[in-house]
């Protein structure tokens, strides 16, 4: 259990008696890590935007949101409020949620003072930011239209929907847990979910996920940056054959990636369907972008092993004419992709673990991707 608690004061009073205490409860690993940031920052803004002559308090749990349902999870929140002392409650999850096909930004409970922010879509970037505004508007939103005056009566600006995205709507629902849920519509909202979803996936750390990909890929990079042969067939492509070269050995290795390990998610049933396409784009743009960083770096390995390795005047006697930068960069080029293939072969050698762990992301896999649809 992480906790943290950071207070602003004003007027020499301090203490959770004296002041409003707000709990973060966050998900493991990246919503933790973003909760323990902005319990050291929240006190101040609160104080700022809501014009409060009081305290805050910021304290901060971890906690692994087992349950997909909404009403669940702030089950959970209502428990914590309750048992901590706590006056309202943020939960942060990097569980995508929809209503329909719609990305849900949050959802509150008014009466109960809790709340749910997804992260996945504030989307990939300025993360940050965007959490520390959500989280102010949702704490203005609970701490304002409460049915009950909040705090003795205090009066309180009027509460304002999150200024994140222009066409975030507020809905007031009746028939579940949440009396307030924000909405992204139209394609630019289903997009950010996505991206949020990919950022939250890392897709960097396929890199090392695939040590025995990463591997079988330098070996064969090595043994193509040394063979005459190779020089010969890069310096007769034109730049279109080895871009589409590229392209081929990336394509092949994420079809390897996704077929061997079985990362298409099989749905059943329109709602499965629905989450199925969300988390297999997902899980596709994800190992995309992994192989990309990956074939960068054997780019870089390959152009500094070839430079190393092979000298100007052996390369030019072999391809009979001056040789200079662009053809060290043809030769690594096209290395790069012979060796992305070897490492497609060699990802068979990952164990399913390790690879789902690079794609999905420690979150998804761990809920062995559960139905994260709602309504």
């Amino acid at each position: 259990m992480v906790e943290a608690a950071v207070a602003a004061t004003d007027g020499g009073r301090s203490g959770p008696a004296d002041g409003v205490v707000v709990g973060l409860l966050a998900d493991p690993d990246l919503p933790a890590e973003l909760a323990e940031r902005l319990a050291g920052e929240l006190p101040e803004v609160l104080a700022e935007r809501l014009g409060d002559q009081v305290p805050w308090q910021v304290q901060v749990e971890c906690e692994r949101f087992d349950l997909t349902d909404e009403e669940r999870i702030l089950a959970v929140a209502r428990e914590s409020r309750a048992r901590e002392g706590w006056d309202l409650v943020v939960c942060l999850t990097d569980l995508p949620r929809r209503s329909g096909l719609r990305p849900i930004l949050a959802e509150a409970s008014l009466t109960d003072r809790v709340a749910l922010a997804s992260l996945p879509a504030l989307g990939a970037r300025r993360l940050y930011r965007r959490v520390r505004e959500l989280v102010v508007s949702l704490v203005e939103e609970l701490d304002q239209d409460c049915l009950a005056p909040p705090h003795g009566g205090r009066e309180r600006p009027s509460a304002r929907r999150p200024r994140l995205v222009a066409s975030v709507r507020r809905v007031v629902t009746a028939d579940t847990g949440a009396n307030v849920r924000f909405l992204l519509p139209g394609v630019r909202g289903q997009v950010r979910l996505l991206a949020g979803m990919v950022r939250a996936n890392r897709p960097w750390r396929l890199i090392t996920g695939l040590s025995g990909s990463l591997a079988a890929a330098l070996a064969a990079g090595a043994f193509a940056v040394v063979t005459s042969d190779i020089w010969r067939l890069a310096d007769s492509l034109g730049p279109l054959r080895l871009a589409v070269a590229t392209v081929f050995s990336i394509g092949a290795m994420v079809a390897w990636l996704v077929i061997d390990h079985e990362l298409w998610e099989r749905p059943g049933g329109r709602v499965a369907r629905d989450r199925a396409r969300l988390f297999n784009t997902a899980t596709v743009l994800t190992v995309v972008l992994g192989v990309g960083c990956l074939y960068v770096a054997l780019l870089v390995a390959t152009l500094a092993a070839a430079w190393f390795l092979v000298t100007g005047e052996l390369l030019g006697q072999t391809l009979q004419h001056p040789v200079g930068w662009p053809e060290y960069l043809t030769i690594a080029w096209l290395a790069s992709s012979i060796a992305t293939v070897g490492g497609a072969l060699g990802s068979g050698l990952e164990s399913d673990q390790s690879v789902r762990a690079a794609a999905y992301g420690y979150r998804q896999q761990e809920r062995g991707h559960r139905d994260l649809t709602t309504g």
